[in-house]
């Protein structure tokens, strides 16, 4: 890998790393309130038991935008 793909993979990497940096204050904010217009988010999961996976899903009352969609493992 040469610099410049180094370089790009490490800007990547602390890109996606953004939202986990800073207090824990900060984190949770960023992960409980919308992005667009700072409401609180309203959080669903739905679980399948036969696949041990739980989807959760965010959506903003306000916006009414889907702000993520995350599956979780279960183990």
């Amino acid at each position: 890998m040469d610099d410049r793909e180094q370089q790009v993979a490490t800007e990547t990497m602390n890109e996606s790393l953004l939202p986990y940096m800073g207090s824990a204050k900060d984190v949770v904010s960023r992960y409980t309130h919308c992005v667009v217009c700072g409401a609180n988010l309203h959080f669903m999961h739905q679980t399948d038991f036969s696949r041990n996976v739980t989807q959760e899903t965010a959506k903003c009352p306000e916006c009414g935008i889907r702000v993520r969609s995350v599956m979780h493992r279960l183990q």
